[in-house]
């Protein structure tokens, strides 16, 4: 007989609104293993950490999150540190994260956490859902590292479902969605046409106006040696690049060169400074 374990339940929320040329909070929703975290920045916008203080997230925990931006506010998103998914037993239900965005006219929204590490045996289900104005921008990363390379971790199991849905003025612009169920991971991963023996994957996406326009310059920056394995396209006013890393180091600097380009060369997170 299994024993039933305790499991965390977290809620997180946000709801930004603009006062004159600054970004101000308007709600702030905190329960369970969530909190908010707001660092001091320079400039009008606003900086909120996400921080799960369980440690890292087992098999049948359960988060939502919220975030609202009002017209003409300016609010990135980033987390304490990489999200760490932890084995589960062979009956236990997914782990199951749901962030809803809701991004209104001339406002910016950018969600750049670090990392999500996958540990042998995980199970996830994660659906990030984005509705958007058409003058907005919305800015996308999700780095997954499957497993720690350097720890001599060996992945056989995994049972991943991870889903981002995007909508502008009503209508569905991009539905992305990895699901990756496996009892011989390792072996899958090794694939050409999977990732080729790689350790970790990078996507990001940017929806704006401007989206479009960025992508000459990105393509020049991919052609740096920390960039190898990576590429991009544009269409319909979106921007999305991907590319494999060794692991989870490799892939951050990769991903340092190329938010320049897709940021204005705004500062870095206050959480990603080294």
């Amino acid at each position: 007989m299994i024993t039933p374990l305790q499991r965390a339940r977290g809620q997180f929320g946000l709801d930004v609104r603009a006062d004159g040329s600054r970004t101000r909070m308007a709600d702030l929703v905190q329960a369970g293993c969530c909190r908010l975290l707001f660092p001091r920045i320079v400039g009008q916008g606003m900086e909120a950490a996400t921080v799960n203080i369980s440690g890292g997230v087992a098999a049948g925990d359960r988060i939502e999150g919220h975030l609202a931006c009002g017209e003409g506010t300016d609010l990135l998103v980033t987390s304490q540190a990489a999200e760490r998914i932890y084995r589960a037993r062979p009956d236990d239900a997914p782990a199951e994260i749901a962030v809803s965005c809701h991004v209104a006219a001339n406002a910016r929204l950018e969600w750049l956490p670090h990392g999500t590490i996958f540990f042998d045996g995980s199970r996830l289900h994660r659906h990030m859902t984005v509705d958007m104005a058409g003058s907005a921008s919305f800015l996308f990363l999700e780095n997954r590292i499957f497993g720690r390379r350097g720890s001599g971790e060996h992945l056989s199991r995994l049972g991943v479902r991870d889903r981002l849905s995007i909508r502008r003025d009503g209508e569905l612009l991009l539905e992305d969605m990895l699901r990756l169920d496996s009892t011989d991971v390792s072996a899958l991963l090794a694939q050409p046409a999977v990732m080729g023996g790689q350790g970790a994957v990078a996507t990001l996406v940017l929806v704006s106006p401007q989206a479009m326009d960025l992508l000459p310059a990105l393509r020049s920056r991919l052609t740096a040696p920390e960039c190898a394995g990576f590429a991009a396209s544009a269409w319909n006013g979106m921007l999305v690049a991907r590319g494999l890393a060794p692991g989870g180091w490799p892939l951050e600097v990769a991903v340092r060169h190329i938010l320049p380009v897709l940021r204005d060369a705004r500062p870095m997170p206050s959480t990603w400074r080294s």
